[in-house]
């Protein structure tokens, strides 16, 4: 995965693919952009953001705390503080940008708001915690990614997310074979709830003014 800006390499084929996140974020030569990203001290994010900056663009990145903050300061990047429940920090921060890239998702228990914590544990069975957990997760999600598709209405500036690969497995954690883009999350997956939030991508990147 590549952000350089756009050339045209000496042996590229005019019919080769190019990655959708690359793509996205492929600039004129002499245009750096400015791309905000949520989620970037991941596993996914660090190695986004370390080619973002690679490629000579800005990175903007949401930060849950000063500790978070200073950690992102340290690599280039400029830290916004808050967190993916803020939805008018998401927005202020995505309408400052020339694209968004949403990596961030609630994958603990401590990233979640008290009042929603409570009702993860306390909400029912102490068998459906995690099914709990990642409704929770995947509403926050959904907000989110409402909230930034719709600073960037009508703009033309990029929206790229991503999709967990938990999405794809059973209840029982493993799938019968490797999955596809083209593939249904089955109705028992621990990670159902966050596959509706392609959706939402779909119709964030639909929006016209």
């Amino acid at each position: 995965m590549s952000f350089g800006k756009k050339k045209s390499p000496v042996n590229a084929s005019p019919d080769d693919p190019v990655p959708p996140i690359q793509a996205a974020f492929q600039t004129q030569e002499e245009h750096i952009m400015r791309v905000f990203v949520t989620g970037a001290t991941g596993f996914v994010g660090s190695a986004v953001v370390k080619e973002l900056i690679g490629a000579g663009h800005s990175v903007t990145a949401l930060a849950r705390s000063e500790e978070k903050a200073k950690a992102l300061r340290a690599k280039g990047i400029e830290p916004h503080l808050g967190d993916i429940d803020n939805l008018e920090s998401l927005r202020n921060a995505a309408a400052a940008a020339d694209g968004v890239i949403h990596l961030a998702f609630m994958h603990g228990l401590s990233q979640v708001p008290l009042r929603k914590r409570l009702h993860i544990l306390l909400g029912g069975l102490p068998t459906g915690i995690v099914s709990r957990f990642m409704a929770v997760s995947a509403e926050a999600d959904k907000h989110a990614i409402e909230t930034l598709g719709a600073a960037l209405k009508g703009s033309g500036r990029p929206l790229v997310t991503t999709f967990g690969t938990i999405g794809l497995s059973s209840d029982t954690r493993r799938a019968s074979r490797l999955g596809t883009e083209n593939d249904v999350p089955p109705s028992d997956s621990p990670g159902i709830a966050r596959a509706r939030t392609e959706e939402t991508v779909e119709v964030s990147v639909s929006l016209k003014e």
